[in-house]
């Protein structure tokens, strides 16, 4: 049987390292959306949200992207995912991609969180699949949503 002195030590060893997660994933979610909405290069994103639970972006004035920490408690897992409902739809968000939000301050174990341009060329990574998708979708076009549903299905 656990004593007092024990829980004790247990909860402030728990709270702790939850504090210092949130703490991360703030740093790490002021820094993306300063990256991004201070960017000068034409990624063509607009800042839409965030609650402190998760970012949202609107990608060519139509995708929202959504990032956020999983929903498990604890959780060092950064998902990525995009809405393919339709605008009058209810929202259908699909992850693409995923990181690690390591105890160390990196995503990834190498991007610091407190490296802005560096938060913002992760990010672009992680989105690269998406617009490579929507760019082909164009150019011999097909779908953008098929195309999406089609690449996201073996994701």
């Amino acid at each position: 049987m656990s004593t007092i002195s024990e829980l004790t030590h247990q909860a402030d060893y728990i709270a702790s390292k939850n504090k210092r997660l949130k703490n991360q994933w703030q740093t790490y979610s002021s820094h993306l959306i300063t990256a991004v909405t201070q960017s000068n290069k034409r990624i063509n994103h607009e800042f839409i949200c965030g609650d402190g639970q998760d970012i949202c972006f609107m990608l060519f004035d139509y995708f929202i992207v959504r990032i956020q920490l999983s929903t498990d408690f604890y959780s060092q897992d950064i998902l990525y995912s995009i809405n393919l409902a339709a605008p009058s739809e209810p929202e259908e968000f699909i992850e693409f991609a995923h990181a690690t939000l390591g105890e160390d301050g990196c995503v990834d174990t190498a991007v610091d969180i407190s490296d802005r341009n560096a938060v913002l060329e992760h990010y672009l990574n992680k989105i690269s699949t998406i617009y490579q998708c929507l760019f082909d979708s164009i150019h011999e076009n097909h779908s953008s949503h098929a195309q999406l549903r089609k690449l996201l299905s073996h994701a």
